[in-house]
């Protein structure tokens, strides 16, 4: 053979490796939405979620909004990483969740945010990814309350567009009606949960309640702790069951976000992130019966 021939052979082959990894690199290109993925997925832009900015363990963010915490923000992030989007955190309050849905002014809602029927004649949930019980928070000193019945002629403080307050209304007040006589009396509403711990260790209002995996953020928190306590008499009959809210008509990502959060379930995510967050509520949120259970869509 001539060497010139030899020559020629000889450089192609070594041109070949090239050539293979440039195609490998052409035939695996960057998942691109399908019929299977919604809006959600893959977008030109961040996903915009939005978290409570006050709640210690579950969502709290600083005076800027630029760093933010919590089990909420972790479980948004996961969600992002299974939607190939970055999240960016917007502070909303339980009063203008749906609003903020509903106007566009966030893509989820990712903020204790409980799963009820009335809920869904208006927006769409997936998960849950956390269940939890109501329950009380005093003063460590208070030793005036020693059960639920005795918020009866106490001062409670809630959050405005909660369910929490509206059970006490029910329970103590006889009526479905966050305005009847007894919760005039015995109920502050405020915007955010945060906003009743000053009024709580001023003794304005005798106690706060609301989710206990709330609560217990508050109380181990540092700010706090040593000056309340959870009363650990958790409404026995009713659970919450946190999802994550979307806006309805999207069942593909809704779909992808379920099974996301099955997997976290599975392969232990969603377990390190409940131990990390809540501490000392998180052996009964791990509890088996408490295990949440997202649809197999």
């Amino acid at each position: 053979m001539p060497h010139r021939s030899v020559f020629r052979l000889a450089a192609v082959a070594a041109l070949l490796p090239l050539f293979t990894a440039a195609a490998c690199r052409q035939a695996t290109p960057e998942p691109v939405p399908s019929a299977s993925h919604g809006p959600l997925y893959a977008m030109n832009r961040a996903l915009r979620v939005g978290i409570k900015a006050d709640q210690p363990g579950i969502g709290l963010c600083n005076a800027a909004g630029s760093q933010c915490t919590g089990l909420d923000v972790d479980i948004a992030t996961e969600i992002a990483k299974a939607l190939r989007v970055e999240p960016v955190f917007q502070p909303v309050v339980s009063g203008n969740r749906e609003r903020l849905l509903l106007n566009g002014g966030v893509d989820l809602v990712i903020a204790s945010y409980s799963i009820s029927e009335e809920r869904l004649k208006v927006i769409d949930f997936a998960g849950p990814y956390l269940i939890s019980a109501q329950d009380t928070l005093i003063r460590s000193d208070d030793q005036s309350i020693t059960g639920l019945d005795d918020l009866k002629d106490k001062i409670t403080c809630g959050a405005q567009g909660s369910s929490s307050p509206l059970r006490l209304a029910i329970r103590f007040g006889g009526s479905q009606d966050i305005g009847n006589a007894w919760a005039r009396r015995h109920l502050r509403l405020v915007d955010g949960f945060g906003d009743c711990l000053p009024l709580l260790l001023d003794g304005t209002v005798d106690a706060m309640s609301t989710d206990d995996s709330i609560l217990a953020g508050f109380a181990r928190d540092p700010r706090y702790r040593g000056r309340v306590r959870l009363l650990g008499q958790p409404f026995s009959s009713h659970r919450e069951k946190y999802g994550i809210g979307m806006r309805k008509g999207d069942p593909a990502d809704r779909a992808l976000i379920n099974r996301t959060l099955n997997q976290m379930i599975r392969d232990g995510r969603w377990e390190r992130i409940v131990r990390r967050h809540l501490g000392p509520a998180a052996p009964r949120l791990l509890h088996p019966e408490n295990r949440p259970t997202p649809p197999i869509e």
